[in-house]
């Protein structure tokens, strides 16, 4: 028998009895005792079992994936409140283990939930814990709103800040120079990115619910606004009183700060307003390092660039950012081997010939359409109609007149569309920004980049069989001969 531990604990449950070690130790103890094998331990630091949303625990999420697998056959847990402290999640997820042959066992309950009296005590126990759950969230507001009425800090203080001896927040030592630095760049104009940067180099990691990581971006952020510098505490209702503790920032620099990002943030998102354009990879493209988003950017001159989100935001990531093109050529590249079968190729012409045929049953509609556009066009002229509704009425028909081709220019859209299906790197080459994408969703799930090569595509089901067909052509051509497997393997 192959038995998993879950443990877990709260930040406030660090207390013998509770601690990560004492759960390890019983688990050891009772897989011993029983002659079992210990499969696993699945651990959650610091996280509450009181939420309904399993992704907030990690470790919870891996452990249930991996019983339904059937990687174990017993979950031993030090006491069911450690499982969970949600009615529906203790029920829903026991459900599942049960289905899946998973016997549960509790150390501390000493109970066999599999059995139809153990289900029965699941439930009594599960509806408690949540109670339990309940009422100490009841009892924690309490406490804070107390606090609050009395000037004092609720919950982990930020970055910068510790509890002085009277309980009432003053300066960190070892962190007030790296916040008295960041407001100081921000103040010069330096963009949260950079503070991030420059925080990460002097290696000082964030405090409070983010625990101890590099800074980033998002961050930086909420730390230049977070009103606790000048000595204020939330309300608890969207605003801010004065608290206890004195100002950790001068509230001259608080304000250059505030002014200088009000600046930045309209010169951005006057930028990105008008850098909104699609490009050929927007969407699809995954960082190898960090296997985070590639995003878009531009350079002053308009051109198009590829770089790590998570390096932007001032994760350590290596990822290095290059013009589009040089992606762009690596695609054309890897489509000159990728060839659509001439029977596939007959089977989408002849499904495009029906389709524009569809389109010529109703092009005795086209007249009137250019009929009512006219009408429309005298309506705004007399006054009788507004701008607003004249333009949305103008595109409605306008995108309808836009479904009809001439006769004429159907064969050369098929032959167009001929060529295309015979050599895919062609359309590629020919599509603008906006039509590359479209054929890069098509073709591709996700496109992986490592600095300034693309490693790996993963192909949309329907046209996997396709890149398996072409994929031995591809190495040949690219790599000429298979490297040996031993010098690299």
């Amino acid at each position: 028998m192959r038995a998993a531990l879950y443990a877990r604990v709260s930040s406030e449950e660090q207390v013998e009895g509770y601690s990560i070690d004492a759960q390890r130790r019983a688990f050891q103890t009772l897989v011993e005792a029983r002659g079992w094998t210990a499969y696993g331990e699945y651990i959650d630091e610091g996280k509450s079992a009181r939420t309904d949303n399993v992704n907030r625990r990690p470790a919870f999420k891996k452990m249930i994936d991996d019983a339904l697998t059937g990687n174990f056959h017993v979950l031993v847990v030090h006491k069911l409140d450690r499982f969970s402290r949600n009615l529906r999640i203790t029920l829903e997820y026991f459900d599942r283990l049960s289905k899946a042959g998973v016997t549960f066992l509790s150390i501390n309950e000493q109970m066999d939930f599999s059995t139809p009296w153990g289900n029965l005590a699941l439930t009594l126990l599960g509806g408690l814990a949540q109670f339990y759950s309940d009422n100490l969230s009841q009892e924690t507001k309490k406490g804070w709103a107390e606090r609050r009425a009395q000037g004092l800090y609720c919950g982990l203080l930020p970055f910068g800040a510790m509890k002085g001896k009277d309980g009432v927040p003053i300066p960190n030592p070892d962190t007030h120079p790296g916040l008295v630095m960041a407001f100081g760049l921000a103040a010069q104009g330096k963009s949260d990115r950079e503070v991030a940067m420059a925080l990460n180099e002097k290696e000082y990691r964030t405090a409070g619910n983010q625990g101890n990581r590099p800074f980033s971006k998002d961050t930086v952020r909420g730390m230049l606004t977070n009103r606790f510098y000048l000595g204020y505490l939330p309300d608890g209702n969207g605003g801010w009183m004065k608290a206890k503790h004195e100002a950790f920032i001068d509230e001259e620099l608080w304000n250059q700060t505030q002014e200088m990002r009000r600046r930045n943030s309209t010169s951005t998102n006057t930028r990105c307003r008008s850098d909104r354009k699609v490009c050929s990879l927007s969407g699809i493209a995954y960082c190898w390092y960090c296997k985070g988003r590639i995003h878009v950017s531009f350079t002053k001159e308009g051109k198009a660039r590829l770089g790590c989100y998570n390096r932007s935001k001032g994760w350590d990531c290596p990822q290095k950012s290059a013009l589009i093109q040089v992606y762009e050529e690596q695609i054309e590249g890897y489509l000159e081997t990728f060839h659509i079968p001439e029977d596939y190729q007959q089977k989408i012409l002849e499904a495009h010939r029906k389709l524009q045929a569809s389109y010529g049953d109703g092009r005795a509609e086209e007249p009137k359409l250019k009929t009512q556009l006219s009408r429309l066009k005298d309506l705004y002229s007399w006054g009788d109609i507004g701008k607003d509704e004249y333009l949305k009425q103008r595109e409605s028909i306008q995108r309808r007149l836009r479904t009809f081709t001439s006769s004429d220019s159907h064969p050369r859209v098929l032959d167009k569309l001929a060529g295309f299906l015979s050599n895919v790197a062609k359309a590629w080459g020919q599509a603008d920004q906006e039509q590359r994408n479209k054929l890069a969703r098509t073709l591709f799930q996700e496109i992986w980049i490592k600095n300034k090569q693309i490693v790996a595509v993963k192909p949309q089901p329907e046209f996997e069989p396709f890149f398996k067909l072409n994929y031995e052509e591809f190495v040949n051509k690219n790599l000429k001969k298979r490297p040996r497997g031993d010098s690299n393997p």
